[in-house]
């Protein structure tokens, strides 16, 4: 029997610890929020002005460019795929206050960089793990081909045997590991690498082959 790219791709990401929650399934990464609405956030944030009170229409659009640079310094990161009208509500509070931090030296406030590259830092992991399977199924290609380019993988990506999955699984979680900051055991590889080379060579039991003939 033969196991699925997807089905490994699945396994690894459990075996690092990395959620999976499909896109679909999660209202705070499928419902959008304006970048007005986000702005106001920002101000809000900064003191400039209460939670009921509406913004000046230079302080709104003052706040609506910083978030507009958040969108650009996140983008040029290669960390967003939305538009820049409007973000996933599970980035809110990440957006809010880096808008807010961009904007606080133009109503006297100081913003701490370090802050700055942790909320980046918390967009970056959560956009990880909304993009996690597709990322897996690259790891597990990137085994899958690699053994291939060694005449070891006698089999296509699409019939990868039952028998080698756990190790495809062990040697992809250990390609992933850097990108979701995870850590792995070298030791594990190491024996994932063996128990697909035990499975190629096989080696018979030393008894002849009878051929019958009907």
């Amino acid at each position: 029997m033969a196991v699925s790219v997807s089905t490994i791709a699945e396994r690894a990401l459990r075996r690092l610890g990395v959620s999976i929650v499909p896109l679909d399934d999660s209202p705070v990464l499928t419902e959008m929020v304006s970048v007005a609405t986000i702005a106001t956030l920002a101000l809000t944030e900064l003191g400039v002005i209460a939670a009921d009170e509406v913004p000046s229409v230079s302080d709104q659009a003052l706040a609506l460019d910083k978030v507009a640079s958040v969108h650009a310094a996140l983008d040029a990161q290669g960390l967003v795929w939305w538009g820049a009208d409007a973000v996933p509500r599970a980035f809110v509070e990440e957006y809010t206050k880096l808008a807010a931090m961009q904007a606080a030296s133009s109503f006297g406030k100081q913003a701490d960089p370090q802050v700055v590259q942790l909320l980046e830092a918390r967009v970056r992991r959560g956009v990880m793990e909304m993009s996690g399977h597709d990322i897996a199924v690259e790891a597990v290609m990137a085994v899958h081909l690699d053994l291939v380019a060694r005449g070891i993988a006698r089999w296509s990506s699409q019939d990868v045997p039952d028998h080698v999955g756990p190790s495809y699984e062990i040697l992809a979680a250990d390609f992933l590991a850097p990108k979701f900051e995870k850590q792995t055991d070298p030791a594990d590889a190491a024996l994932a690498r063996a128990a697909i080379y035990r499975y190629v060579a096989l080696p018979s039991s030393g008894q002849r082959v009878q051929t019958a003939y009907f």
